[in-house]
């Protein structure tokens, strides 16, 4: 095979060696999984870090997709509650990452176009409600929608729950306002809920419940991990009171007519759990319904729930959640925080930017509509790109590989890759990735974690986390790192610490394109110390510009006892990029880095400035 010239080569003394595979410096040679390890000549090994430019960056790890108590509540009908911010945040310290973006879909946070007038009627309102009956403990129960009694307030039907104690233990029967989409799903800070209550048969046994199921949170304070609960209750002794360490109960007088119960969530969470920050609390279920104890039987008539909020569209969120970033802060010194939004009202997109601001979504009288035409999704990623944002195109699953090339990626910056539902999908976002690289489509691979729960990040079938090469974790840094390309993602459960980087002429090029006007690159890829039964892959694909739809690419496989001081030595040939892949030993990822381009010096492409390699 063709022996290569030394060193790294620049565009003023390039090399006019023939084409040929990656190549290394070896002390024997191997076939190794898809590719062939051949001996190159002598290069002087560069340590890890070893250039000033280099040293002047440090790996940062990011967790780039987090919901919390601004996104819709659990995923189970029994409950769950959805993540606050408290728990998210525990998570990123259990796991050692250094920077949570907050990523809460927008059109929550905003509650956009959320129906705010609630009707007991049976039957959904526009396919948005329904309602689901639920027993908890020794009960019998029933509910029914009736046009006698009702509030004199709203027209239509009420509904009515009826329960009878089987035991001596408390039970409950309670129906779920089940709503389409979560509609009712968003932070408590401003809200107070009002509902019309007819209490038939109460009393110190039998009690009538509007239960509000908040926000998830990690132990604290002696108490257990869960989600917190508050309870409404018409009947039994009057006052606030803990019930369980996690379930706080406020009771009222009951009324011998029909009589409306104010409830202000985020003041009682604040009362009861004076130790918590109370804003960090989200709606997760709403339920209507009696709780009986002893044999006893009770009955209540529910109508009309008004939902009162006081946020506009786009200052009120972020500001509320950049107070709860600096409540929380002490709490959690080591995790840095930076707000984002998951644009969602068009294909889901994460925006990174310094003051950060929320698309200004028309108002509407008639709730949301998602357009996911190209040209919303243009119009919107070009809205963040104008105001300086860095915009990321999330989890493209179905994503047509023509459209891909046609639209450029829909002028997007960044594009999840790693997904949490496994290899194939995973496999799939990577091909996509291979066809933009191929049409000079630069864009930045990340990962998706996506989770809204805050319980146990690695309980998805993969947990992946995004790291940058990075002065600090700060706003300016990451985004220039993400506009450079210098990221990878990983699995820090199967390769703690990991690490990955391309370097020419000593310097950083992995996510840099590099024109020359003749001859070939030499560059080296670097890798932290690999598991024992891992492989190296470096990725070797065309960039011919051709407007493919598939990638056309090959593969060089290294064990960790092939490399020479973590790298091993590339020669890479103009209309071409390469990336690294770390695999274990059945072939799944373990990490991905991010590629680098060499193009000739006249290519017919336009590379974005920040993208393009410097020799000095």
């Amino acid at each position: 095979m063709t022996e290569h010239h030394e060193g790294s080569v620049e565009p003023e003394t390039p090399s006019t060696t023939p084409a040929g595979p990656p190549r290394r410096r070896v002390r024997r040679r191997r076939l190794i999984g898809a590719g062939i390890g051949a001996a190159a000549a002598a290069v002087a090994a560069r340590p890890l870090l070893s250039s000033s430019a280099a040293a002047a960056t440090r790996p940062v790890s990011m967790a780039m997709h987090v919901h919390s108590c601004f996104s819709e509540g659990g995923a189970t009908s029994r409950g769950g509650g959805g993540a606050s911010m408290m728990s998210q945040l525990q998570q990123a310290t259990k796991h050692g990452v250094d920077v949570v973006w907050w990523t809460d879909h927008d059109w929550r946070m905003q509650a956009y176009g959320y129906d705010t007038d609630i009707r007991f009627d049976g039957s959904p309102e526009d396919g948005a409600l329904t309602w689901e009956p639920q027993d908890e403990g020794p009960v019998e129960g029933s509910s029914e929608f009736v046009t006698r009694p009702r509030s004199p307030d709203e027209p239509g039907k009420a509904m009515r729950v009826t329960a009878r104690a089987t035991g001596s233990a408390q039970g409950s029967h309670l129906v779920w306002a089940k709503a389409g989409n979560s509609f009712y799903s968003t932070n408590l800070s401003d809200t107070t809920l009002h509902v019309d209550v007819l209490p038939e048969q109460v009393g110190p046994d039998a009690e009538l419940v509007v239960q509000v199921e908040t926000s998830y949170r990690p132990a604290t304070a002696g108490r257990p991990a869960g989600v917190y609960v508050l309870e409404y209750r018409v009947g039994g002794k009057p006052g606030r009171r803990l019930e369980s360490p996690l379930v706080g109960v406020v009771t009222q007088e009951p009324s011998s007519d029909w009589q409306t119960l104010v409830l202000e969530p985020v003041e009682d969470v604040r009362a009861l759990w004076p130790d918590l920050v109370a804003d960090d609390s989200g709606v997760a279920r709403l339920r209507f319904g009696m709780r009986v104890r002893g044999g006893a039987e009770g009955s209540a008539v529910f109508d009309r729930l008004r939902i009162e909020r006081s946020r506009d569209l786009t200052a009120w969120p972020l500001e509320t959640q950049r107070r709860l970033m600096e409540e929380l802060a002490p709490q959690y010194p080591d995790v840095t925080q930076h707000l984002s939004s998951e644009v969602s009202m068009v294909r889901h997109m994460n925006v990174f930017m310094e003051d950060f601001e929320l698309y200004p979504y028309p108002e509407t009288e008639t709730g949301p509509t998602l357009d996911r035409s190209v040209g919303a999704a243009r119009r919107v990623a070009a809205w963040y790109q104008q105001r300086g944002g860095v915009v990321q195109y999330n989890h493209p699953d179905g994503l047509n590989p023509a459209e891909l090339v046609q639209t450029r990626a829909l002028g997007m910056d960044l594009m999840e890759l790693g997904s949490p539902r496994g290899a194939d999908e995973t496999r799939a976002r990577i091909d996509l990735f291979d066809v933009a690289a191929r049409n000079g489509i630069f864009l930045t691979g990340t990962s998706q974690l996506d989770d809204h729960n805050g319980r146990d990040w690695t309980s998805y079938k993969r947990f992946w986390l995004t790291s940058a090469w990075a002065a600090s974790p700060t706003l300016g840094d990451l985004l220039a790192a993400m506009r450079a390309g210098a990221l990878w993602w990983w699995d820090p459960t199967r390769w703690p610490d990991a690490t990955m980087d391309v370097r020419v002429a000593g310097k950083r090029a992995m996510g840099q394109v590099l024109l020359l006007p003749r001859g070939w690159a030499n560059a080296r890829v670097e890798v932290s110390s690999l598991p024992d039964d891992s492989r190296l892959v470096v990725v070797t694909g065309d960039c011919d510009l051709s407007g493919a739809t598939s990638p056309s690419t090959s593969e060089f496989a290294y064990r960790p006892s092939d490399l020479d001081d973590g790298g091993v030595e590339l020669s890479v040939k103009p209309g071409t990029y390469i990336r690294a892949e770390v695999r274990d030993a059945g072939g799944e990822i373990l990490a991905f880095g991010n590629p680098m381009w060499v193009l000739p010096a006249d290519a017919s492409v336009e590379v974005p400035a920040t993208r393009r390699f410097r020799w000095s």
